[in-house]
C-alpha cells in the first residue's frame, strides 16, 4: 500500500513540473518585425511573410495590428494559475499606396493597468423647465398600471 501511494505521489510531482504554455495569435513577432522595411515593404509582402492581421483599425483601413500573447502556468503551489509571459502587439501603418509608413512594437512593459470608475448617470433635465415637466409626466404615464375600461 505504501508503494502505491509513493508511486502516485511521485507521478503527480513529476507532472506538475511541466508548465503549460498557451499561445494566442502570432508567434515570433520580434523576428518578423526586422523583415519589415520602412518605405519598401508593401501590403502583399506583409501578407506573404506574416499573414492576415489580427485586426484592422476601425478608423483607418491602412493600420493593421498583429497580436501575440503567451500565457504560462505558474507553480504547483498556485494551483494552475496563469501568468502572461509575452504580450506583443505590432502596429503597421501604410500610406495610400500600400507601402509601410511606420511600424510600432508594443511589449508587456507598455501595458497600462486600467481601473474602471463606476459612476451613476444623473438626469439631464430640470423639473422646473416645461420640457422637464413634460418628460416626467410621460415617464409616469408609461410606468402607471393599465386600467380596464368598464362598458
Amino acid at each position: 500500500m505504501k508503494k502505491i501511494i509513493l508511486i502516485i505521489f511521485l507521478f503527480t510531482i513529476s507532472c506538475s513540473n511541466n508548465k503549460v504554455v498557451n499561445n494566442h495569435g502570432f508567434t515570433g513577432l520580434e523576428i518578423k518585425l526586422d523583415k519589415i522595411k520602412l518605405s519598401e515593404t508593401n501590403k502583399n509582402d506583409i501578407l506573404t511573410s506574416i499573414g492576415k492581421p489580427s485586426t484592422v483599425s476601425l478608423f483607418d483601413e491602412n493600420v493593421w495590428f498583429y497580436i501575440e500573447r503567451e500565457k504560462v502556468t505558474q507553480s504547483f503551489v498556485k494551483l494552475g494559475k496563469t501568468k502572461i509571459k509575452k504580450n506583443n502587439i505590432l502596429e503597421i501603418k501604410f500610406n495610400d499606396y500600400g507601402i509601410v509608413e511606420s511600424k510600432k512594437f508594443y511589449q508587456l512593459d507598455n501595458m497600462n493597468d486600467l481601473k474602471s470608475v463606476r459612476k451613476i448617470t444623473e438626469k439631464t433635465y430640470d423639473n422646473d423647465v416645461y420640457l422637464g415637466k413634460l418628460l416626467k409626466s410621460v415617464i409616469q404615464k408609461a410606468n402607471a398600471p393599465k386600467s380596464k375600461k368598464k362598458k
